[in-house]
Formats: structure tokens, C-alpha cells, sequence
């Protein structure tokens, strides 16, 4: 029997047991161009997939929110990112796609751009500022 999300979440080690502990703080530490290291047991992979999270009982939406990643984030290294991108460029992916959540929901349009800012978002925001001064 599997445990339900929040008992797998509470028992997964703490971070001062964890050699990757420091990665929960800055999400953005766990994904190089090489592999992305999962939070919750510390192995790296070229992608988190669903089957591997499930071993945690934890769902992708459920793991973006626990650790600040923004709901779109791709749960992969960026070279792997870049390669299906530079693919779907190559096969015009975009123009087959005829489907666009905008026209079709307007509900959509009326929230205005509004959305959730999720830690990964605000940590690079605060760092440009730094940066600017």
C-alpha cells in the first residue's frame, strides 16, 4: 500500500541529513546542463519522470509547489531541454499545434497574465536586482 503524499513528504530525510541539502534552498542549484538532482532522495537524472516520483508518492504539480519550482518548468537538465526544443523547432512542431488555451477559454484572457510566483521565480528576480546595482 502506498502512503498518501503528505506522509511520503514527512518522511523523506531533513535537510541537515541530506548532502544536497543546500539545493533545496535555491531549486534552481538542482538543475545543470548535465542532470537535475531530486530534492527528495538526492539521486541525479537527465529528467524527473512520473515513474521515478511516484516512488516518492509525490506528483510533479505536488513536487514543483514543495520546492519552488514555477508550474512550467521542464523537471530536466537544460541540454536535454534544448535538444527537444532545437527538435520541435525542426519539425514545426508550433504549427501543429492548432489549439490555443487563450482563445478558447476566455476566462483565460480576463485574468490578465496573473499568476502564481513560485520561490525558483523570486530567487531570480532578486538577483537581477543585485545585480543591476
Amino acid at each position: 500500500m502506498t502512503p498518501p503524499p503528505d506522509a511520503a513528504i514527512a518522511m523523506a530525510p531533513s535537510p541537515k541529513n541530506r548532502p544536497w541539502g543546500g539545493l533545496g534552498v535555491d531549486p534552481r542549484r538542482a538543475i545543470t546542463d548535465t542532470t537535475i538532482v531530486c530534492l527528495i532522495c538526492g539521486k541525479a537524472f537527465r529528467q524527473l519522470t512520473n515513474t521515478h516520483l511516484r516512488t516518492h508518492a509525490v506528483t510533479t504539480t505536488d513536487y514543483k509547489r514543495r520546492f519552488g519550482y514555477n508550474a512550467g518548468r521542464a523537471l530536466m537538465a537544460q541540454a536535454l531541454r534544448r535538444l527537444y526544443a532545437d527538435r520541435a523547432i525542426r519539425v514545426g512542431l508550433a504549427t501543429k499545434i492548432r489549439m490555443r488555451p487563450i482563445v478558447i477559454r476566455p476566462e483565460l484572457r480576463r485574468r490578465g497574465g496573473q499568476r502564481a510566483v513560485a520561490l525558483e521565480e523570486r530567487l531570480t528576480r532578486q538577483e537581477v536586482r543585485r545585480q543591476r546595482l
